[in-house]
């Protein structure tokens, strides 16, 4: 796995509601959160999940300007996706973590980038045994009102077993 990552905002607020945060630091060497998706998770969010724990001065050591993005990110994703992608552009080789369809598929196919999103992050944490089983975790943020398809849960906890 790619040592630096960029990530958005939805990982955040699902690992803060997983109370696994710590995740980040242990799968990476080094990871940023671009200042518009501090501030839409913990100023926009506050009173949310995440708030309250990326406030901590652990997390705010991460955030990072990113670079002005392109118009096409500008116009088709949410500041936060296209600030992670854009930052992301810039420390190559670097993951961006992103959920939404949208903003993955854009890193993908015209950036190039690779691309993880929560239940991915969670997989890898699950193989290097700093999580237990995948498969309650991924429920317990779908009852929060975190979309997450049945078969991508399902995906998750088959890759997660499989040996890699």
């Amino acid at each position: 796995m790619i040592e630096r990552a960029v990530i958005n905002a939805g990982p955040l607020v699902a690992l803060s509601l997983l109370e696994k945060l710590d995740v980040l630091p242990a799968l990476f060497t080094e990871f940023w959160i671009p200042a518009p998706v501090y501030t839409e998770v913990v100023t926009a969010g506050l009173g949310r999940p995440g708030a309250m724990d990326l406030s901590a001065p652990q997390w705010r050591a991460h955030i990072r300007q990113a670079p002005d993005p392109d118009p096409l990110l500008v116009a088709e994703l949410d500041p936060g996706e296209a600030s992670v992608i854009a930052l992301a552009r810039t420390l190559l080789p670097c993951l961006a973590i992103i959920d939404e369809r949208r903003g993955r598929r854009i890193a993908q196919q015209i950036y190039g980038l690779p691309v993880r999103g929560t239940a991915g992050l969670l997989v890898e944490a699950r193989r290097r045994g700093f999580v237990g089983e995948l498969r309650p975790m991924l429920y317990q943020l779908k009852a929060a009102g975190y979309f997450l398809a049945d078969s991508v849960i399902d995906a998750a906890c088959q890759a997660a077993e499989a040996p890699h």
